[in-house]
């Protein structure tokens, strides 16, 4: 059975249809990704409230590319259906721009995004760390959400005989959970040799917030009754798409929050007597190009990831008064850490010529064979992988002796933000001289992966494995440069501008080139395509990797969770400071890089906001005045 989207398409949004007919909602919600949609549609499980949806892409779960598992990444997927973020010359990487990958459609990057693990527990543990030892931001306080969200098919006897493996007190089993993982039902030989070569230990679960060192089949988000991916559209609007208290609008652009009795004189600071700043509601261009508006009675999420909302936010006057104001926008609140903070995961390859035999399509026919599965086995490489002891001891300790001069550097002249950076930097080399830092992820790709096109490569077969550096230093900034909506902001992930970054994603290469040549591995091995056998030294493949590397399509930070005397834009409540009813509920408030893929993690902590949601609701009047209870909202896109 397919979902019912693919049945019913002519359910797509009538957008004009809905803005002349419903003009305030109780909630409005800007961007539709993962969080967006499972914060939106948990809070219109409440038939007393009201709530709207903005989305800039439109609704593909028709599309093939979408739907079938070993589609992913391609069609439209990477093309018309991503916002393609070109970044500033590169300094690092001898000026390249590079591409940052984000979805533009209902579901947003669930469209595109597959593996479902969760992150280490130590970075729970430190997020909260980071925000005064806030108990909410724990893995303890997070996993059940985590549980609650999740509906899990455990693996059966074939996907247990090809490595699956999980323990139920890490998974969710209830209906009641929206997000379907589980495993694929097609398994590529090289994935399990790639696990025996690799040296990590088996992993009893990935999602079991100990991946470090370990290596394992990843789960997926996967319907595994009928074999297809489940993004955020199946599982948090097609279901409910008839709510009468629940309108997605799609295709349609947010150009700015309208903000009430904004005085006229100097801008607002957060925590002055005439703050807090509320918001009134929100403009937007529908889909046949004209302006309108809705008004909210009670709260604006914000949801449109770590470039689109603080995009939004300095459009709309928040920000740093000096950037707004070159870029032709009034400041309405003085907000000078938006935009800043901003980190990326880095992407990296080895491959090799390989005489593995490959298998036809199956899919269509019974839903088994190369389509039914993204082959992802993976494995968390510790720093004692890649380093031998005393060379850790060494890249550590010259980090620390530099700790102020890079946060300085990362911190855009922020003092306060510089603090803060060095307390991210503090928390993760700690983390490093602990070894439980968790700096990379490697994963098989059996076939081609790698910087080069089709056209550009001998036409071979491959095994390749991708190395990507999850725990970078690196920070930069995305900030609009024109007060036109459409004009694409400035986006500066600073890749490799902190030295321990650049050598620690050679060393994970050079980790992955030997993985390659390693028993079993080593039967199918047909000499080495990418690096290059001539490339032999990490200074050779240091100069390789900057000519190469690529965005990870994973940046965090811009609108981040910090104290404000530590440079923070939101609250442990996830609400902007300075704004009464403006919260950020995705990937920018994610305060430094998390070493996972984060599609599971968003739903886990949508639920939490949507249970502490349930309590506002129930709204407090006093003096006349509408005063919400606080929830606690944590999720990210």
């Amino acid at each position: 059975m397919f979902p019912l989207s693919l049945l019913s398409p002519e359910w797509l949004t009538d957008t004009g249809h809905i803005a002349k007919e419903i003009e305030i909602f109780d909630f409005i919600v800007i961007g539709g990704g993962n969080a967006g949609l499972a914060v939106a549609s948990r809070l219109s499980e409440n038939p007393s409230v009201t709530v709207a949806v903005l989305e800039a892409g439109p609704n593909v779960e028709h599309l093939p590319e979408v739907y079938i598992p070993g589609l992913i990444g391609t069609g439209e997927s990477f093309t018309t259906l991503n916002w393609a973020y070109r970044t500033t010359p590169q300094e690092y990487l001898g000026g390249r721009q590079l591409t940052v990958g984000a979805g533009k459609a209902l579901g947003g990057g669930t469209v595109s995004a597959f593996p479902a693990s969760i992150i280490k527990k130590e970075q729970y543990d430190a997020w909260g760390a980071l925000n005064n030892n806030d108990p909410n931001w724990t893995w303890d306080s997070l996993l059940p959400y985590f549980k609650k969200s999740e509906s899990f098919t455990p693996p059966n006897d074939d996907q247990l005989a090809n490595g699956a493996r999980y323990q139920p007190e890490f998974h969710g089993f209830s209906d009641e959970g929206r997000v379907k993982t589980g495993f694929p039902n097609y398994f590529y030989p090289q994935s399990k040799m790639w696990r025996e070569a690799s040296g990590f230990l088996p992993s009893p679960d990935l999602s079991n917030g100990d991946p470090q060192g370990t290596v394992g089949v990843s789960p997926n988000t996967i319907d595994a009754q009928n074999n297809t991916r489940c993004s955020s559209v199946c599982a948090y609007y097609t279901p409910f798409m008839h709510r009468p208290n629940f309108h997605v609008m799609t295709n349609v652009s947010v150009t700015r929050i309208i903000w009430e009795d904004v005085p006229p004189s100097s801008p607002l600071q957060p925590g002055a007597p005439n703050s807090p700043l509320k918001a009134a509601g929100v403009e937007f261009r529908n889909v046949n190009g004209q302006l309108q508006r809705l008004y909210v009675a009670k709260e604006v999420i914000l949801s449109a990831g770590a470039i689109g909302s603080p995009k939004i936010l300095e459009l709309s006057g928040v920000g740093n008064a000096t950037i707004l104001r070159s870029a032709g926008v009034d400041t309405v609140l003085e907000l000078p850490t938006v935009g800043e903070n901003l980190a990326d995961h880095v992407h990296g390859w080895a491959n090799a010529f390989t005489n593995a035999s490959q298998q036809q399509n199956l899919w269509y026919k019974n839903r088994t064979g190369l389509l039914s599965s993204v082959p992802r086995s993976l494995g968390i490489a510790a720093a004692s992988d890649i380093f031998t002891a005393p060379q850790m001891t060494s890249v550590v300790r010259e980090a620390q002796i530099n700790l102020k001069y890079y946060a300085q550097l990362f911190s855009n002249g922020n003092e306060k933000l510089a603090k803060g950076i060095e307390e991210q930097h503090k928390i993760a080399l700690d983390l490093w001289e602990k070894d439980r830092s968790a700096p990379l992820e490697l994963n098989v790709e059996p076939g081609y992966a790698g910087p080069q096109s089709f056209t550009d490569r001998p036409r071979r077969k491959y095994t390749s494995i991708n190395a990507v550096l999850f725990g970078p230093l690196s920070r930069g900034r995305t900030h609009i440069t024109s007060s036109d909506p459409f004009h694409p902001a400035a986006v500066d992930p600073a890749y490799y501008a902190h030295p321990l970054d650049l050598i620690t994603h050679v060393k994970g290469i050079q980790l992955a080139r030997k993985m390659l040549r390693a028993p079993p591995l080593n039967t199918i091995y047909q000499g080495e395509f990418e690096p290059g056998a001539e490339k032999v030294s990490d200074q050779d493949v240091e100069g390789w990797t900057k000519d190469v590397a690529a965005s990870d399509n994973h940046v965090v930070g811009s609108l981040a969770m910090m104290p404000q005397d530590l440079g923070g834009v939101v609250d442990t409540k996830m609400r902007v400071y300075g704004i009464k009813n403006v919260r950020v509920v995705d990937a920018s408030i994610i305060p430094f890089p998390l070493s996972a893929h984060l599609v599971r993690f968003f739903s886990g902590i949508s639920r939490n906001i949507t249970q502490r949601i349930s309590i506002q609701i129930s709204t407090i009047y006093m003096i006349g005045e509408r005063v919400s209870l606080a929830f606690v909202c944590y999720s990210l896109n």
